[in-house]
């Protein structure tokens, strides 16, 4: 009686004959050969490898997924750079208006989405800003994120991606968030917000925050403050350094100063959600 492959697999598994004992025990000496690493030609081996799939992906970088993607955007300055993590480029859904500044990062599984509530829905990114693999933005009216930014976020809402109320849930099965849920978000110059921070509608992150992974953040963080915990807690205030002015300017300098002295951290450690 003849088997089918599973049938066989499962015979040479048991090693039910003298036959599949054998088979078994070559499957066993194959799967354990290892050649032998010879450094100087393995070392070369590698080198190459690298070389050309890095020249193979940029080359299709250049020529075809950036310009693809740059098509769909409202506007997008020099410099701007989408790195390879395997889906060659990203997709906007939706009517997102994107606006990219110059020097910008994004790998190729960010996504970009646009609700359709309100009527093109803006998403503005500041320049030198890094936005690292896997981050989700979900846009109903606008989110802005400053300059020089490093972003690893899981999410950064400015709406609850459903209604609010329960019952225009039950009715058309999730239904789309109502206007008045859906409240923009701001994230200041200078910010760290790395993998599995969260930031929800309504909020304005100062400048120069940085955030533990894993930190949901619901209400406004002042500027220069390190956060965490879910709900957000303010950690501490982190240092402003001096040579900031010739960056950003006195005036600006001077309020980020003006901030730290006229809120106290022992009151406000716990952030409401």
């Amino acid at each position: 009686m003849k088997r089918n492959w599973r049938e066989f697999s499962v015979a040479v598994r048991r090693r039910e004959t003298p036959f599949y004992d054998r088979v078994y025990r070559l499957a066993k000496w194959i799967r354990g050969l290892s050649l032998p690493c010879v450094k100087p030609v393995h070392s070369f081996l590698y080198w190459e490898w690298t070389f050309r799939t890095s020249l193979w992906h940029n080359f299709w970088r250049i020529v075809y997924y950036e310009p693809m993607f740059k098509s769909q955007c409202v506007s997008v300055g020099p410099g701007f750079r989408m790195e390879y993590a395997g889906n060659g480029t990203t997709r906007i859904a939706g009517d997102l208006q994107l606006h990219i500044g110059s020097h910008v990062t994004i790998f190729d599984n960010t996504i970009f989405t646009g609700l359709k509530v309100l009527k093109k829905p803006k998403l503005h990114i500041g320049d030198n800003t890094y936005l690292g693999p896997g981050v989700w933005l979900s846009v109903g009216r606008e989110i802005t994120i400053g300059r020089n930014c490093a972003i690893g976020s899981t999410l950064i809402t400015d709406n609850p991606g459903h209604s609010m109320n329960i019952l225009s849930r039950l009715e058309s099965g999730g239904g789309s968030p109502a206007i008045e849920d859906i409240r923009p978000v701001k994230i200041g110059d200078f910010c760290w917000l790395p993998l599995n921070t969260y930031v929800y509608p309504g909020v304005t992150i100062g400048d120069g925050v940085v955030a533990l992974a894993g930190t949901h953040i619901s209400q406004d963080i002042p500027p220069f403050c390190m956060v965490g915990g879910q709900p957000a807690k303010i950690i501490r205030k982190l240092s402003i350094p001096k040579e900031l002015i010739e960056v950003v300017g006195k005036e600006r300098y001077e309020s980020y100063l003006e901030s730290h002295r006229t809120f106290d951290i022992s009151n406000v450690t716990n952030l409401k959600p």
